[in-house]
């Protein structure tokens, strides 16, 4: 077996993306993000940062109320991978419309127990549009979001089992989906 060089196996590591100026504002702060690979947003490319839950609340504020003048949530979005369940947030600027933020706050499925949903602070003290996003994401995907003031089903029927945007939901057989060859569909 031959020894690969060391410029080879460097590039075959991911390499470390340094903090951008949102990341940094932060770490300034003393709230710990990791950077990303950068989103596409209106113009152009857009800093991607993960946060820690605990610390999304301060973080939010921060963004928000500072020179950063983070002050319109365009969405709240909820996805799926194999190993996490992520909230992600995407902030715009009125002052000034080139800035964007993107902040995803990741849940390991490892760490929610079984028939438990994974939870993650409401930021609807800052931002009150995130109350209709978070319901949304509560009701089809399942992330929980604590403190939230009135979280329930919203385009479901309120009893709904399950999330349908889930990886493992199963859809009911019904009269709507009986998958019976004859039906309408």
């Amino acid at each position: 077996m031959t020894e690969q060089p060391e410029a080879a196996k460097s590039a075959e590591l991911p390499q470390e993306i340094p903090l951008g100026p949102y990341g940094q504002f932060l770490k300034d702060l003393g709230i710990g993000s990791t950077r990303l690979p950068d989103s596409v947003g209106t113009a152009g490319k857009v800093e991607t940062i993960e946060i820690d839950g605990m610390d999304l609340h301060q973080a939010m504020k921060s963004v928000r109320g500072s020179e950063t003048r983070m002050d319109f949530l365009l969405m709240v979005s909820g996805v799926e991978t194999n190993d996490t369940w992520d909230s992600v947030y995407h902030l715009w600027s009125y002052e000034d419309s080139t800035k964007e933020l993107v902040v995803k706050v990741r849940v390991p499925k490892a760490s929610v127990a079984e028939g438990k949903l994974p939870a993650v602070p409401s930021i609807t003290p800052f931002w009150p549009a995130a109350n209709w996003h978070e319901r949304e994401e509560y009701d089809l995907l399942g992330i929980k979001y604590f403190g939230h003031p009135y979280l329930r089903r919203l385009m479901n029927p309120w009893d709904w089992e399950g999330h349908p945007l889930r990886k493992d939901y199963k859809q009911p057989v019904d009269a709507l989906n009986d998958k019976n060859p004859h039906s309408m569909r």
